[in-house]
């Protein structure tokens, strides 16, 4: 794109995790893999689902939605989403891929939702072809404190 021929706005993506829509960070690498199998580890918190292989990195993760396992643990296939890069990341197991959104304009005062992880949430936004969605800017490093430490929280 030329000088002078107006702004870009790279596309937006997001996902939506239990009744919360996230907008992905801009600038945060983002992989979605279908099928990975995830590693319980003994002990975790119940949040905590396991350990996942990218890139020859371990990968914890996390299950915001609390859909507690039964049974003996043992390697699960999970659809799971993984926020940074191999290494320094974490993973969200999530129901579905992230798909494009068109954010509006930031919203002011909106009641946070009631979850785990609504500390973490720090923008609502609007969604420009849906006005019942409100789409949340999030601080991944927050999100995957919060969801790791919730048992200790009593939540």
């Amino acid at each position: 794109m030329s000088a002078g021929s107006g702004s870009f706005s790279p596309p937006s993506f997001g996902v939506r995790i239990g009744d919360v829509w996230l907008a992905l960070p801009p600038g945060v690498p983002v992989s979605f893999l279908a099928d990975v199998v995830v590693h319980p580890l003994a002990g975790a918190p119940r949040r905590v689902m396991g350990l996942m292989q990218l890139q020859g990195h371990p990968v914890v993760v996390l299950d915001p939605a609390d859909r507690s396992q039964s049974g003996a643990p043992a390697p699960r296939r999970q659809s799971v989403l993984v926020l940074g890069a191999p290494g320094d990341g974490g993973a969200l197991r999530v129901d579905e891929a992230p798909a494009p959104i068109a954010l509006g304009e930031a919203l002011g005062q909106v009641r946070v939702p009631d979850c785990v992880f609504a500390d973490a949430l720090i923008d609502p936004v609007a969604d420009l072809t849906d006005r019942t969605k409100i789409w949340w800017r999030f601080a991944p490093e927050r999100l995957f404190s919060l969801l790791a430490n919730a048992d200790e929280a009593g939540k």
